[in-house]
């Protein structure tokens, strides 16, 4: 598990590295510079001219520190500067300096860099927060245009370190090697492709120079895994979990035998469907593992007193909207003691009736990907994309749920707690029955005995590494929900679970 910085807190924990521990600034630039030098020499970079463009801020003082470095190991060095001299920072002007007394040439005209085999983008860095317009778009746009590896520092040029948005343009990095902390704009995009790979660089920025004012945002890794709840050998069907999945309606059987499959397939012991009769055949030859209720009409007494039964209650996958899948949701949402997973027609429905969230309620996990975020808050699909993770957040906020924004890269609020943001997942994942997966597995690990906290962010990062193992299998345009269950079978087989 590991932070992830908005340019806010960067700065913050940079300033109280120089100010509380006494770090000088210049020291922090220099190992900065250092960490970037190093990774430009593994790129095989010997007899190759290497162009590096600065800015006027501190990030245009870590170019220049790259460039003074680089020239002195040898290397054929084209150090532009782009910035407006008057609004050099300190750092920056004493960088400037140093190069000019070792007679290192400093040109002005970004066009000198076109021969150059690799180019360093060390223009605006973590700190942007207005559109880029003007020279600068021109600056930036002729840098993408030339045929060589580009490389950022910190971050790419024109990316907002926040939320990942292109601020009017941006450079198109093959790598971006950023300091101390992973920024949030680099894992959320479009900004995660402008980063291409990333590399982490320690320059002695700490933890502890967060003080009691921790990062709002993490994003989780393999090593997390191993929270992951195991059986032990005593352990019983009635022991591991129970899960009711409200599911399927006539025609949409394939929903509730995914999310069922895939609760059973994470570790669940039982997991009970309850379904319209016109699935029962589908799901009994598909999963026979599975307990099966079915109804021609809504009851609410049997629905109650399934919810008795279970330790997690989910609700939505194919369940359609008709008057029944309504009241199915009403009575889960009014009358359920154990958490609620509610994902799909449930989410419809909750859209048009959302005086149902702002009642009392159970714990509740809400996974919406973009078009039902918007229809659940009322904004445009446009306007959640850019503004994901303060819309993630504010629903959780206002709704007291946890929110799960599934997208390329998903977003894990809860109320007042840190957010997550999953890294792991692949391009296949973008079909047809992905989310009743992760329904299942959400709801298997609450089931199991992890927190609603714990389980939602763990679930989330599974789903995304089991499309990870399965895209090798099947390739991208060829992978089927159905594969993910494999996948998630290959992660335990690995990790001996």
């Amino acid at each position: 598990m590991k932070y992830l910085l908005t340019s806010r807190e960067m700065k913050q924990a940079d300033h109280n590295t120089i100010e509380h521990f006494h770090m000088p600034d210049m020291v922090l630039m220099e190992r900065a510079a250092l960490g970037v030098v190093e990774v430009i020499e593994n790129e095989d970079v010997r007899n190759k001219t290497i162009g590096v463009v600065c800015g006027a801020g501190n990030n245009g003082g870590d170019g220049f520190a790259v460039a003074r470095l680089l020239y002195l190991k040898g290397y054929s060095v084209i150090l532009c500067f782009v910035g407006d001299e008057n609004k050099m920072t300190e750092q920056c002007r004493a960088q400037r300096d140093i190069c000019q007394q070792y007679e290192i040439p400093i040109s002005c005209d970004v066009h000198d860099i076109e021969m150059c085999h690799v180019v360093v983008d060390a223009i605006f860095g973590v700190g942007l927060s207005r559109e880029i317009t003007g020279t600068y778009t021109e600056i930036i746009s002729y840098m993408n245009g030339l045929n060589a590896k580009k490389i950022a520092v910190d971050m790419p040029s024109g990316i907002c370190a926040d939320d990942g948005r292109v601020l009017g343009c941006a450079f198109k990095a093959d790598c971006t090697i950023t300091f101390a902390f992973g920024k949030v704009g680099q894992r959320i995009y479009p900004g995660r492709e402008y980063c291409g790979r990333i590399v982490l660089v320690d320059i002695g920025i700490a933890e502890c120079a967060f003080g009691t004012n921790k990062p709002q945002y993490m994003m989780l890794e393999e090593g997390d895994l191993d929270t992951l709840p195991f059986a032990p050998v005593d352990a019983n069907k009635g022991s591991m979990g129970k899960v009711l999945l409200i599911a399927g309606s006539e025609e949409m059987a394939g929903a509730a035998y995914l999310a069922a499959h895939s609760a059973m397939v994470t570790g669940c012991g039982l997991v009970k469907v309850y379904t319209p009769r016109q699935n029962r055949d589908i799901i009994l030859s598909r999963l026979p593992e599975a307990l099966l209720v079915c109804y021609d009409k809504f009851d609410e007494k049997e629905c109650i007193s399934l919810m008795q039964w279970a330790d997690v209650v989910a609700i939505g996958p194919g369940l359609g909207q008709s008057s029944s899948a309504g009241s199915l949701v009403r009575c889960v949402l009014q009358n359920a003691a154990v958490p609620v997973v509610a994902d799909a027609d449930a989410l419809n429905y909750l859209a048009k009736h959302p005086e149902l969230l702002r009642g009392p309620h159970t714990e509740m996990i809400v996974t919406p990907h973009i078009g039902e975020m918007s229809r659940l808050t009322g904004n445009p699909i446009s306007y959640v994309k850019d503004h994901r993770l303060s819309v993630c957040e504010g629903f959780a906020r206002e709704y007291q749920v946890v929110c799960v924004l599934k997208d390329a890269t998903t977003v894990v609020a809860a109320p007042y707690e840190v957010s997550y943001v999953n890294t792991s997942g692949s391009a296949g994942m973008a079909t047809a029955g992905s989310g009743d997966v992760l329904t299942g597995i959400l709801a298997a690990l609450i089931a199991m005995g992890l927190s609603v906290s714990e389980g939602v962010p763990l679930g989330v990062y599974l789903h995304g590494l089991a499309g990870e193992k399965a895209v090798k299998e099947t390739g991208v345009h060829s992978m089927l929900a159905s594969d993910l269950i494999k996948g998630i079978k290959m992660i335990y087989k690995e990790r001996g679970l």
